[in-house]
C-alpha cells in the first residue's frame, strides 16, 4: 500500500513539474527583447549559421524556440518531442537530425523544417508557424486558422515574439514610407461634400 501511495505522489509531483515547465515556455513571450537575446546569446552561433543556410530570418529561428522551449535545450513535452525547437523523432529523421539534443543539430533540422513549410505556403509565416506546431495536414485543410486552441495560442506566442525580436523592442511606426508622386490625368471636379463627411483612412496618414 505505502508502494503504491509514494507512486501516487511522484506521478502528481511529474505531472505538475510539467505543468510547470509547459507554463514557463509558454510565458516566455512575454518577456522584454533584452531578456530573449540574453536567453538567445549561447545559441546564436547556430541560429545565425542556420539563418544563412536557409534563408530563414533569426528573429523567427529565435521566435519559435521562445514559444518550444524558452531556450531551454533540456526541454522535452509529454507528445515526445525535445530540445530547443521541440523536434519529435519522426520530424527529427525527416530532416537529417540525430542528436536532437544537440543544439546545432536541433536548431539546423527545426530550421530547415521551417524553410520547407514557408516553401510550401509560398513565403506565409502564419501558415508556416501553425503547420509547424499542428502540422501540414492540418494547415492544408484549414488554412493559417486550425480549429486548435493549442496552435492559435501557439502561432499569437511565436508572432509576438517575432514582433519584438525582428524590431528589437521598438514599436512599429506605421506609414513611415512615402509614396513617389505619379503623373496622373486632371482630376474631374468632385460634388461638393458634405462638412462631416470625411476618409477614414486619411486619419492615419
Amino acid at each position: 500500500m505505502e508502494i503504491k501511495k509514494f507512486a501516487k505522489q511522484l506521478g502528481a509531483s511529474i505531472a505538475l513539474l510539467s505543468v510547470s515547465v509547459s507554463s514557463f515556455a509558454g510565458s516566455c513571450d512575454q518577456q522584454q527583447v533584452s531578456v530573449l537575446h540574453q536567453k538567445a546569446y549561447a545559441y546564436n552561433e547556430a541560429i545565425n549559421n542556420s539563418a544563412i543556410k536557409y534563408r530563414v530570418n533569426p528573429a523567427l529561428i529565435k521566435a519559435v524556440i521562445t514559444a518550444e522551449s524558452c531556450f531551454r535545450n533540456e526541454a522535452k513535452s509529454h507528445k515526445g518531442a525535445g530540445g530547443l525547437m521541440q523536434l519529435i523523432p519522426a520530424t527529427a529523421k525527416r530532416f537529417g537530425v540525430n542528436d536532437r539534443f544537440d543544439p546545432a543539430e536541433n536548431i539546423d533540422g527545426g530550421t530547415r523544417y521551417l524553410r520547407w513549410l514557408l516553401n510550401r505556403y509560398g513565403g506565409s509565416m502564419p501558415h508556416a508557424i501553425a503547420a509547424y506546431n499542428a502540422g501540414e495536414g492540418r494547415v492544408d485543410r484549414y488554412g493559417a486558422n486550425v480549429p486548435i486552441e493549442e496552435t492559435a495560442v501557439y502561432t499569437r506566442r511565436v508572432l509576438n515574439a517575432y514582433s519584438k525580436l525582428a524590431s528589437n523592442g521598438r514599436p512599429v511606426q506605421r506609414n513611415t514610407v512615402k509614396a513617389t508622386p505619379i503623373p496622373v490625368a486632371a482630376p474631374v471636379k468632385p460634388a461638393p461634400v458634405k462638412k462631416d463627411d470625411r476618409w477614414k483612412w486619411d486619419e492615419f496618414s
